[in-house]
């Protein structure tokens, strides 16, 4: 029998990307997905491929940014499954730029979709699944949650946070029997760019955002195998997945030897190697 044969899963920003491979890899699983997605037409043609490859599957629009509207979500969740087994909570956003160029609202913005998001979430499902003292729990953080990157402080903050409240949850809700592991991705090749707010510029002040996009598709890796290892890791009970192999290196030398990290960190934006 398949790992995840007849458990109902949520997928949230799983209308591309990260988040559309890790519905498919459940449905291969035998999971029936709930996918959520701020795109209605995403939303549609996930459910569309999920359909195709045999599994039960409903879409949700959903801006998980929104208590209000996440409020709404769970109660139509609830009203057509009943149960929940499996939590991806995928959805986010990016925003990168010097420090001085970011606003009060990029704060809120990014704070709200990447972490907020997450929080909503666990706060209006995760009490059904302590009732029923099982479940598993996937929450998309980045490498940016492991090492700090420069020009991407905002969206660090938020994927530190994010590695944080999985790494206390997962100590905290193991006496229910619920797993939590945080999956960690490098540069991969999806929306994330394309969809940012991204404030960086060459010497000539021209925007740097469909450089940045042309690079994650060129070299970024493929999202199918990030989600591969956030479901391994999710049937293994793995705490920290960083993904694919170009994440670990950084990852290791952060834990070896953090002030050599920050050094050449801060070699890497003084000689502007990054932009």
């Amino acid at each position: 029998m398949k790992y995840f044969q007849d458990k109902v899963a949520i997928v949230t920003g799983a209308g591309s990307g990260i988040g559309k491979e890790l519905a498919k890899e459940l449905a291969r699983q035998g999971a029936k997905l709930a996918v959520t997605d701020i795109v209605p037409e995403r939303v549609d043609q996930v459910v569309k491929e999920l359909k195709e490859m045999g599994a039960e599957a409903k879409g949700y629009p959903v801006d998980h940014s929104d208590l209000a509207k996440v409020k709404d979500f769970a109660q139509k969740f609830f009203s057509d499954w009943n149960e929940i087994d499996v939590l991806c909570l995928n959805a986010g956003v990016g925003l990168g730029g010097k420090i001085e160029q970011h606003t009060i609202e990029d704060w809120e913005w990014i704070i709200n979709n990447n972490l907020w998001s997450v929080i909503y979430m666990l706060q209006l499902f995760l009490p059904k699944m302590i009732e029923r003292q099982a479940g598993k729990i996937l929450i998309t953080a980045s490498g940016a949650g492991l090492i700090g990157i420069p020009g991407t402080t905002p969206y660090c903050t938020t994927k530190f946070a994010l590695v944080g409240l999985a790494e206390s949850l997962r100590a905290e809700l193991s006496k229910y029997q619920i797993n939590v592991s945080v999956l960690c991705p490098g540069i991969i090749n999806t929306n994330i760019v394309r969809d940012s707010r991204l404030y960086l510029a060459d010497e000539s002040g021209q925007n740097l955002k469909t450089k940045f996009t042309d690079f994650y598709q060129r070299f970024g890796a493929d999202p199918a195998k990030v989600a591969r290892d956030g479901i391994r890791a999710l049937r293994r009970g793995r705490g920290i997945q960083p993904s694919p192999l170009h994440m670990w290196p950084l990852y290791i030398l952060k834990r070896i030897s953090p002030a050599l990290y920050q050094y050449l960190a801060g070699l890497t934006w003084r000689k502007g190697w990054l932009v």
